[in-house]
């Protein structure tokens, strides 16, 4: 684990982007201060009040919507779809137009309640407030503002990719923003060549007067409106890069932008576009009702839940677990888990409890049978090649998604390395199955004792899993020594 990833691990992923916005919305108003920002259009005191507007209503919109009909508002998600509002909208001291934008604030914070599918909601909701705000204005014919996307400024340019990388890094979505990046300033870089730019001024004018890097880095990249496998995410950047870039690439292509009222600009529905495109990919959420728990030895708990449907997913992904509770701490309501059951109604999963431990572990280690909990998402790539041998290496709890894997998949040539731990779980179920199964004290576990020990190991794809260090040391021991390798790391909301 790089001194970066325990830096960035110690947050949330909301916790972060709120963050990093803010560091933007610091960096933007000191330019501003300084003339740096034309202070004529970005004075400060029109910047810290459209800010403060664009918060308090995006907050107590939720809060009350929220409340309204049953569920419990996310405090920084609102904080964050306001953040991201804010560098949409010209700043104003105007009460008429703040009026307007706090309906846009509100507009977004409605739609994660109205746009949604159990509890879901399918699109991004900044986007969304735009959407639906260009929508009311067309019907009604009111004055509510236009987005400007200000935030696409040379001065602003290296701030925003630096804090974008943070987040794509974090949430290990560096190709997604990759391949739209490169498709969107492709498309963009043609048509400038088209009417007549240079190549510099064309590159120049895309990076810098266009929002390409802060839609990807920052809007996006939302875990909950995108697809579950990494092919899928990938394809659907590449069709946000379309979609962002529609006016340029039609009016390249047939000499006028193909554009339909009231929207002359498709940043926005891009994200409707993917967000759509997104759910009908996913599975919808599951309610589990805990059954038991069964505690494995010194700070392992299984946890056995009955689901309303089964639950569908590919042995060795995981799922996004809701634990509802009071005084959520940094860590938030919702934790990944490798799900140790197979598909179907009886939802089996495994975790550590730690001591302290966090406000969302201590909610779930005092729940009891009878209680309702959420799966709201299946997400990963973490699964076995269709096929050819297969290498499984963990570590203490990192076994948990072999379980699934071995029952899913009988009959196949499997060796599994178990890097033991104090109390190590689910070694007799490991050895019960049909796998040749080795265990070594967790120390061992290396790339060169794992190729004295499987002879084949070149034609093996090798799955690591286990904590952060452990995957890390032994996937760069196995690098160049198997035919593929996958990792185990799922770094959630």
């Amino acid at each position: 684990m790089t001194f970066l990833d325990r830096q960035l691990g110690r947050f949330t992923m909301y916790r972060l982007v709120t963050l990093v916005l803010l560091a933007l919305v610091v960096v933007a108003v000191v330019q501003s201060a300084l003339g740096v920002l034309d202070s004529d259009i970005f004075p400060v005191d029109a910047l810290l009040l459209t800010l403060a507007v664009m918060v308090a209503t995006s907050v107590v919109v939720n809060y009350v919507v929220g409340r309204l009909i049953g569920a419990r508002p996310h405090l920084e998600s609102s904080i964050v779809t306001a953040l991201i509002l804010w560098f949409l909208y010209w700043p104003t001291t105007h009460g008429e137009q703040l009026a307007w934008l706090a309906l846009v604030a509100a507009l977004a914070q409605i739609s994660k309640y109205l746009i949604a599918w159990r509890g879901r909601h399918l699109v991004n909701p900044a986007a969304a407030g735009v959407v639906l705000s260009v929508l009311l204005g067309w019907v009604t014919d009111w004055p509510i503002p236009f987005t400007g996307w200000w935030v696409a400024s040379e001065s602003l340019f290296w701030f925003v990719l630096v804090g974008a990388l943070l987040v794509l890094y974090r949430t290990r979505r560096l190709a997604l923003g990759a391949v739209f990046a490169l498709v969107a300033i492709a498309v963009t870089v043609w048509w400038q060549l088209g009417v007549g730019a240079e190549l510099t001024e064309a590159l120049r004018f895309t990076l810098y007067s266009t929002p390409i890097v802060f839609f990807g880095g920052f809007m996006l990249s939302e875990p909950l409106t995108l697809p579950p496998r990494r092919a899928q995410q990938l394809g659907v950047a590449a069709l946000a890069g379309v979609a962002f870039t529609w006016p340029l690439l039609t009016s390249r292509l047939f000499g006028e932008p193909w554009t339909t009222e009231p929207f002359t600009s498709t940043y926005e529905l891009a994200l409707v576009v993917t967000g759509l495109v997104a759910f009908a990919l996913r599975q919808g959420s599951r309610t589990l009702v805990l059954r038991e728990q069964r505690r494995l030895g010194d700070d392992v708990v299984e946890y056995v839940f009955d689901a309303d449907r089964p639950l569908r997913f590919v042995p060795g992904q995981y799922v996004e677990l809701d634990v509802p509770h009071a005084r959520i701490d940094t860590r938030g309501r919702r934790r990944m888990f490798s799900v140790v059951s197979a598909p179907g109604r009886e939802v089996v999963l495994a975790t550590r409890h730690p001591e302290p431990g966090s406000s969302y572990k201590r909610a779930l280690a005092a729940s009891e049978p009878g209680d309702h909990f959420r799966v709201t998402a299946v997400h990963g790539d973490f699964v076995w090649p269709a096929k050819g041998p297969v290498l499984l290496v963990g570590a203490g709890i990192g076994v948990t998604p072999f379980l699934s894997q071995l029952a899913a998949h009988r009959g196949r040539d499997v060796v599994v390395v178990v890097g033991e731990r104090a109390a190590q779980p689910y070694t007799t179920e490991l050895e019960a199955s049909d796998a040749k199964v080795l265990r070594l004290p967790v120390e061992e576990v290396d790339g060169d004792t794992i190729a004295r020990l499987v002879p084949d190991l070149d034609q093996r794809t090798a799955l690591v899993s286990g904590r952060p260090d452990f995957v890390d040391e032994v996937s760069r021991g196995l690098r160049r020594r198997v035919r593929r390798l996958r990792r185990d790391h799922f770094l959630g909301y």
